[in-house]
């Protein structure tokens, strides 16, 4: 008898080498990717190399702004230092205008009420000698000459103020404009820094990111090499193991031959012709074997063999631990050895279904039946019927699901060789 244990290291080991391949191509596809993350990674960095850039320019105006603004604020202390001296002087002025248009106002009146007496001829015949003529002459041209020098003084100064007034004015309008220049220009510049600012904040935020997606394909390739490698492992055992699966089922079917081979030689040797017509027949004939084991229909057509295979439901996994043969509904289904029905009944997966135990430590399986014939605790002879062909239980049409084992539910043989396919 087959050990159970490495059929059951056998099943786990081919369904591990069904991921070889796919882990193979996710290697490579992660590959692309990390490839892919790379590139995104190399124009964000050129991205924020010329974002800096930009930015950099952008700070070196702004700092030079700001240091022409200080100037323009020291030339405005100045300019207030300086207004404030003109406002004195515009001051001084002012109040010296003052004074001589007070003087002048005061000379016009005493010129009009004396008109008839501010004149030389008068000057004269009112002298009381000729030196006081002289001296009275003399007295009347200081005066007018005095006179003159204050109009004079007055024009000068009244000059003077006009264009002291016009250059304070002047100084305070250059200024103003140069300042409200620089106030648009700095806030233009703020702007386009706050601007490229955010701009160099996203790519940040997106070189963070592709970096991010970067290390988790690079987590994900280091995985899937790690799995492959532990497929490939798998694989070298599962080619081991599947040898020497198929030299124990070889083994086991030499077996069962050689075995039956002594029984019926014991059989021939002790019946005699008494008991020649004694023998049990099978209700359907089916075609024979030379392991002991007969087919469990009278002709077979395999649908889907033993071992690996795409799981045709998803519930029942890839591997397939009998032959399905087709047929039709309700086809007499037979035992394919002598043996005691030990289960008749229904599961999900197999639906109704007989399961017999036979003399050489073998169990054969009849799975999807449309229904039972034989029942629980019946002895069965090869050729009996024991149930109908159906689709019952996880079956995607009718079939008989037939298997061979060296434990019940365990240690799964592939029934060919036993059924001579």
């Amino acid at each position: 008898m087959l050990n159970k244990k490495s059929f059951a290291i056998s099943l786990v080991t081919i369904a591990t080498l069904t991921i070889s391949s796919p882990i193979s191509v996710s290697a490579t596809n992660i590959d692309d990717k990390i490839n892919q993350q790379e590139q995104k990674i190399n124009d964000l960095n050129n991205q924020k190399a010329a974002a800096d850039k930009t930015l950099a320019g952008l700070e070196s105006q702004i700092a030079t702004l700001k240091e022409e603004t200080q100037q323009l604020l020291d030339e405005k202390v100045a300019l207030e230092q300086e207004v404030a001296q003109l406002n004195k002087e515009i001051a001084d002025l002012e109040e010296a205008i003052q004074k001589r248009s007070e003087k002048i106002d005061e000379q016009a009146r005493e010129t009009q009420v004396n008109q008839d007496k501010q004149n030389i001829v008068s000057v004269l015949l009112e002298a009381d000698s000729v030196s006081d003529a002289i001296n009275r002459t003399l007295a009347y041209g200081t005066l007018v000459s005095a006179n003159n020098s204050i109009m004079e003084d007055q024009k000068r100064d009244k000059d003077d103020l006009a264009q002291k007034k016009q250059t304070l004015e002047e100084k305070v309008a250059a200024i103003t404009k140069k300042q409200e220049a620089f106030k648009v220009k700095q806030t233009e510049l703020e702007a386009s820094k706050a601007e490229q600012v955010k701009l160099a904040n996203d790519i940040l935020n997106n070189l963070a990111n592709e970096k991010d997606k970067k290390a988790e394909y690079v987590a994900q390739k280091a995985e899937a090499e790690r799995i492959a490698a532990e497929a490939a492992r798998k694989q070298k055992e599962l080619e081991k193991q599947q040898k020497e699966a198929e030299q124990a089922t070889q083994a086991a079917v030499q077996k069962v031959t050689g075995e039956e081979n002594v029984s019926q030689s014991n059989n021939v040797s002790s019946s005699g012709t008494a008991n020649s017509g004694a023998q049990t027949k099978p209700q359907t004939p089916a075609p024979q074997t030379g392991s002991g084991f007969q087919s469990p229909l009278s002709s077979l057509v395999v649908t889907s063999g033993f071992g690996y295979r795409a799981d045709p439901t998803g519930n029942a996994g890839n591997f397939h631990s009998g032959i399905d043969f087709g047929g039709s509904m309700n086809t007499p289904v037979m035992a394919a050895r002598a043996g005691t029905v030990i289960a008749a009944g229904f599961e999900p997966g197999g639906g109704n279904h007989i399961i017999i135990q036979h003399d050489n430590g073998y169990y054969t399986y009849y799975l999807h039946l449309n229904q039972h014939v034989a029942s629980v605790g019946a002895s069965v002879q090869a050729g009996d019927v024991v149930g109908l062909m159906g689709t019952t239980g996880d079956s995607t049409g009718v079939h008989l699901h037939f298997g061979i084992s060296t434990g019940f539910w365990s240690g799964y043989l592939n029934p060919g060789p036993f059924l001579g396919i």
